[in-house]
């Protein structure tokens, strides 16, 4: 029984000394107080006398210098070498004076000119501004044996039927262009004649290679009672930029 007795007490003391055991405390410890690791030098052995020589076998790698950088951007270099590659181009083309025979009729909506240096046949219809014209090119398109007029059409007291190439544009039409009599109306006078200058002002402008690039330029002449007429387009507006009237 006493052995039986002191086998329980053993056992009875381990127990409590295992529940008074105390978990570890964990102690942070500072990154600054981490070794950092040192290139690493050995030492050579070299005969008495002479320096012995430190070789590093782990070196630390130089920085890369930066370069400065450019103050020219691609686009503003491309630019200055274009710049200093562009030719000095010609004047614009002066404008050109053409004289020329001609006719106009004045209808009730517009008139009508005939150039004979063109063979042309310009018709301007009134627009809702004054002076103003909305321009049409037609090819002259009547020729001699051809009827002058259209015997069936009356025109009313103090109106006037165009004859010729007049009057086929008017009754018929030319090129892309229908008849122009329902925009004209009836003609307010006969033609008349008259010598004028037709003089045409170029418009365009210079590719970088000075080819020159042209454009709608502006035609002006002057009819019968001294009005200056200018023309924008190749067939577009009119207008009468002076008037004696």
């Amino acid at each position: 029984m006493k052995w039986f007795a002191l086998i329980v007490s053993i056992l009875w003391l381990a127990g409590c000394a295992a529940n008074e055991r105390v978990a570890p405390t964990l102690t942070a410890v500072p990154i600054a107080s981490l070794p950092i690791p040192l290139p690493t030098r050995s030492l050579e052995r070299t005969p008495l006398g002479r320096t012995p020589t430190r070789v590093v076998t782990n070196p630390i790698n130089t920085a890369t210098p930066i370069k400065p950088a450019s103050s020219l951007t691609p686009a503003t270099q491309a630019h200055l070498t274009a710049t200093a590659t562009l030719r000095e181009c010609p004047p614009q083309p002066a404008p050109t004076e053409v004289k020329t025979q001609a006719a106009a009729q004045h209808f009730e909506h517009g008139l009508m000119f005939w150039l004979q240096e063109r063979d042309e046949i310009w018709v301007l219809i009134a627009s809702p501004l004054a002076d103003q014209f909305y321009w049409r090119v037609l090819p002259n398109l009547w020729a001699e044996g051809q009827p002058e007029s259209d015997l069936k059409l009356q025109p009313p007291l103090e109106r006037f039927q165009p004859v010729r190439g007049f009057g086929y544009a008017w009754r018929l039409g030319g090129g892309s262009y229908g008849s122009q009599r329902a925009d004209l109306g009836w003609a307010l006078n006969e033609e008349i004649g008259f010598s004028t200058t037709l003089i045409y002002y170029p418009q365009g402008f210079y590719s970088p290679d000075c080819t020159w690039m042209p454009k709608s330029g502006v035609y002006e002449l002057t009819d019968e009672q001294g009005a200056v007429y200018q023309f924008v387009g190749a067939g577009g507006l009119a207008r009468i930029v002076t008037s004696n009237q």
